[in-house]
């Protein structure tokens, strides 16, 4: 064989292997699509999160699943890799998880989640829509600190089953006076494009709303910077910081941000003031006659508006969260009242029961919280020493 067709050979495969390893990598900055297995770029790294008290609450909160609580309240400022919303929709998730404490994953799982959740994202879009939640365990159930939702898309003409989900935790907000309800809610009206810098994090508690209010569980959450286009040029809405760094070991507990005053005191259960005018929790029997078990305690809830009400997927639970019951499927009609019972079942009042083997209704007083769909608070009634 003459020597140039050798070298023209040796070459070839040369270029060949080159080809082979600038393609075959994953570019730094895309998200995987469809598969629990692959992600950012290992090189990129996920720093230890930073998490620290907050006007009392912990991170890990006062209920619920400690480790997503502590997830949600992370208050280090990364180094954001961009990426897209479209890629982040793309991204699947074991279906053993989805409403299902951390502890409770299997190891294959939560490695699988661990391929993404924990990278410090940044995504540009527009704004959906923003809503001020209700008292969550991640916040110790405070009235006044609660978490905002932000549905943000790729389209401006996108609604928010097509969305991300991105929230501002209380504790990030305090130190961005420019993050209130209204300055976001503008946002969205103006279909403004915005720059949202934050941690992907994984939220299984709501697989059953992918399609309606959100495109996938998966979340930017907590949000760190909001951005808008000002001059040409991306432009933060405050110049407010945390003034903390993600932590390259095990986190160390981070300093508190700046305070601001709160009541952690529900509101009296008095159905004149209650949230919501039309569903409404209207009286809360909590002394059972039937025992320490107490199973014949109820809850009754009533539609006092004048048109029947989808229920479906709303949940009724006391303050604490350790005890919920969620309708699967139901309407309740224009002035009619049902009842949700400790451990009895009525078909004369819908045939409700939280099924506990435990009283759900302290007799010295409590507060019961009906949410909708969205997680969005509907009634709150409050009663003995709660009030």
């Amino acid at each position: 064989m003459r020597r140039s067709t050798i070298i023209i050979i040796v070459l070839i495969v040369v270029a060949l292997v080159v080809a082979l390893f600038v393609f075959g990598r994953r570019s730094p900055t895309q998200l995987s699509s469809n598969n629990p297995g692959s992600g950012l770029s290992n090189d990129l790294g996920k720093p230890k999160l930073v998490a620290g008290t907050f006007q009392g609450c912990p991170a890990s909160g006062d209920g619920g699943d400690p480790a997503l609580n502590t997830l949600k309240n992370r208050i280090d400022e990364g180094q954001w890799q961009p990426t897209t919303v479209a890629a982040i929709l793309a991204l699947d998730w074991p279906k053993a998880i989805e409403q299902k404490p951390r502890s409770r994953w299997s190891k294959s799982d939560a490695q699988a989640i661990a391929q993404h959740e924990g990278t410090p994202v940044q995504a540009e879009g527009y704004l959906v829509a923003a809503k001020k939640m209700s008292p969550e365990s991640c916040n110790c159930h405070s009235v006044d600190n609660v978490d905002f939702h932000i549905w943000l898309v790729d389209d401006a003409n996108k609604g928010r089953e097509q969305s991300i989900v991105v929230e501002a935790s209380p504790r990030v907000r305090s130190v961005h006076p420019a993050w209130t309800i209204n300055r976001f809610s503008q946002l969205a009206s103006r279909r403004e494009r915005v720059r949202i810098s934050g941690w992907l994090m994984m939220d299984p508690e709501h697989p059953d709303q992918v399609g309606k209010t959100r495109g996938t569980i998966w979340e930017i959450h907590p949000i760190m910077q909001v951005e808008t286009i000002s001059g040409g040029q991306w432009r933060p809405l405050d110049n407010g910081t945390t003034g903390v760094s993600s932590a390259p070991a095990v986190a160390q507990t981070a300093p508190a941000v700046t305070p601001v005053d709160t009541a952690t005191a529900p509101p009296v259960g008095n159905p004149a003031v209650q949230d919501n005018q039309k569903v409404q929790i209207t009286n809360v029997n909590f002394d059972g006659q039937k025992g320490s078990a107490e199973p014949d305690e109820y809850v009754e809830i009533t539609n006092g508006g004048e048109e029947a009400v989808d229920i479906t997927d709303w949940v009724l639970q006391n303050a604490s969260g350790r005890d919920e019951f969620k309708w699967e499927s139901y309407v309740l009609q224009p002035g009619a009242t049902i009842r949700v019972y400790t451990n009895e079942a009525h078909t004369e009042s819908g045939g409700f029961s939280f099924g506990s083997g435990h009283a759900v209704w302290p007799n010295s007083g409590g507060v019961a919280e009906l949410y909708d769909a969205d997680k969005e608070l509907v009634s709150r009634y409050a009663y003995g020493n709660q009030k």
